[in-house]
């Protein structure tokens, strides 16, 4: 079995759920007593968002993301997974920096969007993941347009995620809204809606909705479980 390496801290609240479905997915795989081997990395969060802060492009936390991969795969990872989609805004500048394979969240949700059968979706998530274009361009790279939500929707994601989910802190008014702001995606023409932040899934605990909504955690940590046992590799 591979060793991953695992980014998290961004926040613990969906690391912790990384973990849970890792090892869960190399048990149903292999059965008996089998769990994923795993390194991690946890980041103090606050760390991140006191450097992030007034920098939209992040770039006082990319050195720090890069470092930790570095660490991972000196730690004896075989691949890395970033445990955010946010995270991927780094993702290039992690794969240049270490020689292990990197499982790249959005390529993945694309895959299983193209999968679907899907070619236009709503994009949820952080203002940087909705708004920079790391994440829309790999999605558009196979072919997918991604909706993206009006500017005070994408606010009230931000702070929401950022002051509260990070934190664990779900609330049924706060589920609520983002229920509508995937009804008003699917108004616009949106054939499925990719949940493009680790706690959105925890915060709509299985809500459904009128068309797919793609959960990236859930979807991500899969494709940790296929590298672990030798079913897949990415770069």
């Amino acid at each position: 079995m591979k060793t991953i390496g695992l980014v998290g801290g961004t926040s613990w609240v969906s690391t912790l759920e990384y973990y849970r479905l890792i090892n869960e997915g190399v048990n149903a795989r292999l059965g008996g007593l089998a769990a994923a081997r795993c390194i991690i990395y946890s980041f103090n969060f606050a760390d991140i968002a006191r450097l992030k802060a007034g920098d939209p492009e992040q770039r006082r936390v990319r050195p720090l993301v890069v470092d930790a991969a570095r660490r991972l795969e000196a730690a004896g990872a075989d691949g890395l997974v970033l445990c955010a989609n946010t995270l991927h805004l780094f993702a290039n500048s992690v794969s240049d920096a270490v020689a292990v394979p990197v499982i790249h969240i959005a390529d993945v949700v694309a895959a299983t969007v193209r999968a679907a059968g899907l070619a236009t979706v709503g994009l949820l998530g952080t203002r940087a993941t909705l708004e920079l274009d790391f994440y829309t361009r790999r999605l558009a790279a196979a072919g997918i347009t991604a909706l993206i939500p009006e500017s005070a929707d994408r606010q009230f994601m931000d702070d929401a995620i950022m002051s509260e989910m990070v934190c664990g802190v779900f609330r049924p008014e706060v589920k609520q809204r983002f229920l509508d702001i995937i009804a008003a995606l699917v108004t616009c023409g949106a054939e499925g809606v990719v949940l493009g932040c680790t706690e959105i899934p925890l915060l709509l605990d299985g809500a459904g909705a009128s068309v797919p909504l793609f959960d990236t955690l859930a979807i991500h940590a899969r494709s940790a479980v296929a590298f672990a046992v030798g079913e897949m590799a990415s770069r």
